[in-house]
């Protein structure tokens, strides 16, 4: 895509370059809506290209979320170079309850607070995780990329869509009806990027090696390992 403001000037039937002159529509508004349309998207779905790695010194049970990382967003967390699986936070405090000095490699997030059991083997060295962060791009009337042009083009197009139906419902122009329709068709394009992307992920495990794994805290192990050791 070229320049997002041109190209909404565009749909507009704007003459970018005379926008000072333009009785209608101001740089000023028409800039708010596409970063508000930008925002939108990029907080649509947990698209792969707004996940961060991001690294904190271990040193206790307790962390604050990065201001950057999206609360309840963290989907992998290592620390000094060994995977903890996550628990849900109630399963977490159970654990900990039953077993104050175990050792296991979980952990778990609430409140925008992460808890890693400092008492796992070899705890020490970094923290790193994998989440969500906000993108904080900002938008101007130069614009011409986002997080979505290198590897989805199609989301550019949406963004400025967005911003147009923005423009479409405004009292300046009172067309709600088109409004709804254009943003409609904006999320319909967002949504189909996301089903390709999830398509692609659902080719990265089979059934034998699951994502996730059930944890049972009452027996201190995973349900397919408790499982097995009550085989015979």
């Amino acid at each position: 895509m070229n320049n997002f403001f041109e190209e909404l000037c565009s749909k507009l039937n704007i003459d970018w370059s005379d926008i000072t002159l333009n009785d209608l529509f101001s740089e000023t508004e028409l800039v708010r809506w596409l970063q508000l349309s930008y925002d939108e998207s990029a907080a649509r779905h947990p698209w792969p290209f707004t996940e961060g790695r991001l690294e904190i010194t271990s040193s206790a049970e307790k962390y604050d979320y990065p201001i950057s990382v999206k609360s309840d967003s963290i989907r992998y967390l290592t620390v000094n170079n060994k995977r903890y699986d996550k628990l849900l936070f109630e399963d977490y405090l159970k654990y900990k309850e039953d077993y104050s000095s175990g050792s296991a490699k979980f952990f778990s997030d609430r409140n925008r607070v992460i808890y890693v059991n400092n008492l796992a083997d070899g705890f020490g060295g970094s923290v790193v995780l994998y989440a969500q962060v906000n993108v904080t791009g900002s938008v101007d009337s130069t614009i011409t990329t986002t997080v979505f042009t290198a590897a989805e083009p199609e989301g550019d197009e949406a963004i400025v869509q967005l911003a147009y139906s923005k423009a479409l419902g405004s009292e300046k122009l009172k067309n709600p009806a088109k409004a709804r329709k254009e943003r409609a068709e904006a999320f319909e394009s967002l949504d189909g990027i996301w089903k390709r992307i999830k398509e692609r992920q659902h080719t990265y495990q089979t059934k034998d090696t699951p994502m996730f794994k059930q944890m049972n805290v009452l027996k201190g192990g995973y349900s397919d390992e408790i499982r097995n050791r009550n085989q015979f």
